[in-house]
């Protein structure tokens, strides 16, 4: 495994499940789901935040949503980010992005508990997103109006899967991220393409309209915390191996760093047939990575 493309949302349904048979008698099924949670700011300052999230599930976990779950209803989910691409009527190529559902746990029990007080810190939802990828774009710093700092860049992760032949399959997701205040500036100053790292926040969904009126939406993760990768840690020193002359018996300080290499990575997980390949459904159109308004 090379990349991490993970996210967790505990979240009520804003309506109910929308489920239908794809035409090969798979059952899929749609879900809305809103999050709000307390965050931090660039400026240590505590905000509120309201995000709305749509999730993909399948086979069994959408007979259960069919079965179980109705508007206004608590739900865990734990998946993975997807974004699919498809073209409109008028030949436009759209993209939406949506949170594609591994586990799912339903929170509302049979006798509604009480409501909490107001500002309780248990109170609110989770919405958590975790990547591990390459960076496609240097990172663009800029400031905004009333001076703070923002930056945005490109994450790509790599998700593999057997399909129903037993082929093995692989896709490219490819995320946008957005840093603020000290984060973004290190961003900016010590990140560039091609460099691996690791980004965890939560995900927002924006909406703009174009010069010409079209609306438009893009995905973003905001950052929490982020990490760049394949440093080397300055209190342990850079790898240094010896090895032993299989015909001499001695030992030699080799010139190069040597990392013992990892094992033999396992046989991708047995996953659900890509959900990419059921006929693309009429979604409001979403904005293309490259139409952003930075």
């Amino acid at each position: 495994m090379y990349a991490l493309n993970r996210t967790q949302l505990i979240g009520h349904l804003t309506q109910a499940p929308e489920i239908r048979q794809t035409p090969n008698g798979q059952t899929v099924g749609d879900l809305n789901i809103v999050t709000r949670q307390n965050f931090t700011n660039s400026s240590g300052e505590t905000q509120s935040s309201v995000a709305y999230t749509n999730v993909v599930v399948w086979r069994g976990l959408a007979e259960i949503c069919d079965k179980y779950l109705k508007k206004g209803g608590q739900v865990y989910i734990s998946g993975r980010i997807q974004t699919d691409d498809w073209e409109d009527n008028e030949g436009q190529k759209r993209y939406k992005t949506r949170v594609v559902a591994d586990e799912m746990i339903l929170l509302d029990p049979r006798t509604p508990n009480p409501g909490l007080p107001q500002g309780s810190k248990l109170a609110g939802g989770l919405n958590q997103a975790e990547i591990v990828g390459n960076v496609t774009r240097d990172p663009e710093f800029r400031q905004t109006p009333n001076g703070e700092s923002v930056c945005s860049f490109g994450v790509a992760t790599n998700f593999s899967w057997k399909d129903r032949t037993g082929q093995s399959q692989e896709k490219t997701e490819f995320h946008n991220v957005v840093a603020w205040g000290d984060i973004a500036k290190s961003l900016s100053e010590q990140v560039k393409k091609g460099r691996k790292i690791y980004v965890a926040g939560r995900l927002q969904t924006r909406s703009w309209e174009t010069p010409d009126g079209q609306k438009r939406w893009t995905t973003e993760i905001i950052v929490d915390r982020t990490l760049a990768l394949g440093t080397v840690d300055s209190e342990i020193g850079t790898p240094v191996a010896t090895a032993e002359s299989a015909e001499s018996g001695t030992k030699v300080t080799l010139s190069e760093p040597v990392v013992k290499g990892p094992e033999a990575p396992a046989e991708p997980t047995v996953v659900p047939e890509n959900p990419t390949a059921v006929p693309a459904i009429n979604y409001e159109p979403e904005i293309k990575p490259e139409d952003l308004p930075f």
